[in-house]
């Protein structure tokens, strides 16, 4: 009897064609190797959860052509796919963190446990590449002025397409404004279902964001900051997605030192300019940290690049917030000067 193979049993015999693909496939589906070739033969069909974990797990560069084969059989898979609930973070990555923690360098410890939490947030949150971005978003330290916190800072992040990969250069304040303040203000879980419609909670809407969540990074009562999480999709942000969110944002918490968190009585953020008004102070940053660095070799200050580059941002926020108070201040004129 001569099997009429399906389109994506044939999209599965070349993908399946590789032994080392193969194993890794039945390991990631928890199926033997041989029930994978029953599939590629038609012999069987996958459960649906088979069918939704095997487009989460193959390569990304196969995976379109999966899914085009698979909706001739099951026209909403994609749905299906949005209806999984996200994963529990496995015990394995846990383990993989602490040893991070207890074996890296001062030096080193913030920026290795942040960039495998933030990929693997990525990976959990975003497992058939939708298009995501994971940031991790700091308390600046308080005002010398006032102790207060006045604004948040991006430190670094990961993406799926249309972001980058890496987005550790994308770097900007935030304030009262966003989502992510928000989160740090009231000290809780936030998200917005569909930021493209006006509304009372604040949020600031990049190029690519539709929904958005973020978590606050607490410990012993105090925040550091902020995990905030944005997708390409509408009302992407379940119940199983935000618990997850607030999982990786209570692990990532152990990236930093415990002078990083700040009482909620410190915490009085401002509201920030935008983007587009940063920006041109930012680019000039690396030049500011390099006029500085002379400076402090010509008074023979003992000064390291961290402690340079902190004084820079703290710097550029005390401008940003004092360019803010102008508008605020003065919008017609403001508003007037902007049209020019």
């Amino acid at each position: 009897m001569v099997v009429s193979l399906s389109a994506w049993s044939i999209v599965l015999q070349g993908i399946i064609k590789s032994s080392a693909e193969r194993q890794r496939l039945s390991a990631a589906l928890g199926v033997s190797s041989m029930t994978l070739s029953r599939w590629a033969s038609g012999e069987s069909k996958p459960q649906r959860t088979h069918l939704i974990r095997l487009v989460q797990v193959v390569h990304p560069n196969q995976r379109q052509e999966l899914l085009d084969a698979l909706e001739e059989l099951y026209p909403d898979i994609q749905d299906w796919a949005n209806e999984i609930p996200s994963e529990q973070v496995p015990s394995e990555f846990f383990a993989h963190v602490l040893n991070i923690r207890t074996t890296t360098t001062e030096s080193l410890r913030f920026w290795r446990i942040s960039d495998e939490v933030l990929k693997q947030a990525l990976h959990q949150l975003d497992p058939n590449r939708l298009g995501m971005a994971v940031v991790l978003v700091q308390c600046m330290p308080p005002s010398p002025v006032d102790g207060k916190v006045r604004s948040l800072r991006k430190r670094t992040g990961k993406g799926t397409s249309p972001w980058t990969t890496d987005l550790e250069h994308d770097i900007h304040f935030l304030g009262l404004e966003s989502l992510a303040g928000y989160s740090v203000e009231v000290r809780h879980i936030v998200s917005d279902d569909d930021l493209r419609q006006s509304k009372p909670l604040p949020a600031v809407q990049d190029s690519y964001g539709v929904s958005a969540a973020a978590h606050p990074i607490r410990f012993e009562g105090r925040i550091a900051g902020c995990l905030h999480a944005s997708s390409t999709q509408p009302k992407y942000f379940s119940q199983e997605r935000l618990n997850l969110l607030a999982t990786f944002s209570d692990l990532i918490s152990v990236a930093f030192d415990d002078k990083d968190f700040y009482p909620t009585s410190a915490i009085e953020l401002r509201v920030m300019p935008k983007l587009e008004v940063q920006r041109s102070i930012l680019a000039k940053f690396r030049q500011r940290v390099t006029a500085k660095f002379q400076q402090a070799a010509h008074q023979l200050l003992q000064l390291s690049n961290a402690q340079i580059e902190m004084q820079v941002w703290q710097e550029i926020e005390a401008e940003l917030l004092s360019n803010s108070l102008r508008e605020a201040s003065h919008p017609a004129q403001d508003a007037q000067g902007a049209s020019l």
